[in-house]
Parts: structure tokens; C-alpha cells; sequence
């Protein structure tokens, strides 16, 4: 799925609810790298998606989609944010190559639960990575799980996370 594969975070390598100091330091070092040919890599690159394309025009582009609240918040629906302490645990199954232990553990937040102001970021995340399995049965899954995300209370919270406290979403 290219909203995915894409992704201004993916190619930034950097996860959706990083900082602007995080941000604006990763966008340092990678375009300085692409100024001289040289690719870098980043923990969040999970070798299941397949190679990230860090020219020095997919960089500009990448960091340029992301300035703005609004599209923080469209692009951070179709990536990964850390915000509680299963997300940090299975994403770092993620970057280890673990897709499943990762899956296995946001279901078990997720899988018959409400979203709330506590596991927001584990229905975002599980459904991202949900849209990108190998069956239609997954696909369905993600949809529903960021269905579920948007439509919950705790979306303002899933807002502010990944945009400033004064964004709000219609």
C-alpha cells in the first residue's frame, strides 16, 4: 500500500509522533547525507516494507508533507507512533524483523477493546501494519481498527499526539 510504503515518516525515518527537535534534526542529518549520494538508515526502516527511497527529492518532498498539522495527522494514520509502553515493545519487535510478536502484542490490547486515551496508538499502529498483510481478512482488520480510531472519542487524543495541543479535526 503506497500511503504506507511512502509515507513521509517512512522516508524520514522517524516515527509520527516525534518531536520537532527530532524531526528537524533527522531532516539535518538525511539531507546531508543525500547532498553527498550517501543513503541513511534508520531503525524504523522494517525490512518487511521493502527498500525506502531517501533521495535527495523524495527527502524534500517527505519533510515538506509533513509540516503542516493537518497532514501530521493524514499521514501519521497510515504509520507508527510510540506512546505507551506496548507500542515501544512492539516496535522493537518490528526492528527486529518480528511482524507477528508485534501483532500479537497489539491484539492483545486492541483484539474486543474500546479505544481509549491509552491504547489509541495500538489501534493506529496494529491497522497500519494490518493494511499491508497478505490477506483480505487483514486488510479488512486494519481498515476496521482505524475505522474504529477515527471514530472514537480518543481520536483528540491520537490528534495532539501527533500534531499541536491547539489542532482540532472536523
Amino acid at each position: 500500500m503506497k500511503l504506507i510504503q511512502d509515507n513521509p515518516y517512512r522516508i524520514a525515518g522517524i516515527l509520527a509522533n516525534s518531536s520537532e527537535k527530532e524531526l528537524q534534526k533527522q531532516k539535518s542529518k538525511i539531507t546531508k547525507y543525500a547532498s553527498i549520494g550517501k543513503q541513511v538508515d534508520s531503525e524504523f526502516d522494517f525490512s518487511f516494507f521493502g527498500k525506502v527511497d531517501r533521495s535527495e527529492n523524495s527527502i524534500n518532498k517527505a519533510f515538506s508533507a509533513i509540516e503542516q498539522n493537518q497532514d501530521k495527522v493524514v499521514h501519521s494514520l497510515f504509520w507508527f507512533l510510540k506512546a505507551n509502553s506496548f507500542d515501544e515493545t512492539a516496535i522493537n519487535y518490528l526492528i527486529n524483523g518480528d511482524k507477528d510478536k508485534a501483532i500479537e502484542i497489539w491484539e492483545k490490547v486492541t483484539e474486543g477493546k474500546e479505544v481509549t486515551s491509552k491504547n489509541f496508538s495500538c489501534f493506529n499502529n496494529i491497522g497500519t501494519l494490518k493494511l499491508l498483510g497478505n490477506s483480505k481478512e487483514e486488510l479488512k482488520e486494519g481498515i476496521e481498527a482505524k475505522i474504529k480510531l477515527i471514530e472514537s472519542t480518543s481520536f483528540t487524543d491520537f490528534v495532539h499526539t501527533v500534531a499541536d495541543q491547539t489542532h482540532t479535526i472536523d
